[in-house]
C-alpha cells in the first residue's frame, strides 16, 4: 500500500510527449520573417550611422586643411589666430557630432533589442499556444521541452524515447500556413 501511494492520485498512465522548442522556434516560418525584418532594421541603422560618419570625416578634412593653412609662414599673426580658432571650432564640432552619433547608435540598438525581445517573444508565445492546443487535442498530460537546460547548463531531460518526440508533427503543424 505504501509503495503504491504516489500512484493513488493518478487515474492511469500519463500520456507524455517531448518537443524540441529550439528547433520549433528556429524552423518556424515566422521566425525567418522576423529575422529578415530585423536585418532590414539593422541595415537602416548602419546606413544612417555611415552617413553620420561621412559628415564627421568631411569636417575632419576641413579641419586638416585649416591646420595646413595656419602653418603658412607668410600669414599674419591675426590671420593665424583666426584660422586656429576656426580649426578649434571644427574639432569641437567633430567631437560633438561623434558624441551625438554614439548616443544615437546606443539608443537605436537598445530600441532594436527591445523590439527583438518583444517580436521573438510573440513568436515563441504563438508556438507555445499551438503546442498546448495540440497537447489538449491529442490528450497529452505533459509535453516537455527537450532543448531546455537547467541552471547548470545541463539538459533538464536526460533521456527521452524518440517515440515521444512530437517535434516533427508540430513543425508540420506550425508551418502549415507558411507562404
Amino acid at each position: 500500500l505504501v509503495m503504491s501511494s504516489p500512484a493513488l492520485g493518478q487515474e492511469g498512465d500519463d500520456k507524455i510527449g517531448t518537443v524540441d522548442m529550439k528547433k520549433l522556434v528556429g524552423e518556424y516560418h515566422k521566425t525567418a520573417e522576423t529575422a529578415k525584418a530585423f536585418k532590414g532594421y539593422e541595415a537602416d541603422i548602419k546606413q544612417e550611422n555611415d552617413t553620420r560618419l561621412e559628415n564627421i570625416r568631411a569636417i575632419v578634412e576641413e579641419a586638416k586643411k585649416l591646420q595646413k593653412q595656419g602653418e603658412e609662414p607668410s600669414l599674419t599673426r591675426e590671420k593665424k589666430n583666426e584660422i586656429f580658432q576656426e580649426f578649434n571650432r571644427k574639432q569641437q564640432e567633430v567631437q560633438g557630432l561623434d558624441r551625438d552619433r554614439i548616443a544615437w547608435l546606443k539608443r537605436k540598438q537598445a530600441a532594436l533589442n527591445e523590439k527583438a525581445k518583444i517580436d521573438y517573444g510573440e513568436v515563441r508565445k504563438e508556438i507555445l499556444e499551438k503546442v498546448r492546443a495540440y497537447g489538449e487535442t491529442e490528450g497529452f498530460d505533459f509535453i516537455f521541452d527537450r532543448s531546455g537546460l537547467s541552471g547548470g547548463g545541463v539538459p533538464i531531460l536526460s533521456y527521452t524515447k524518440d517515440a515521444t518526440d512530437l517535434t516533427p508533427v508540430l513543425l508540420e503543424l506550425i508551418n502549415k500556413d507558411a507562404p
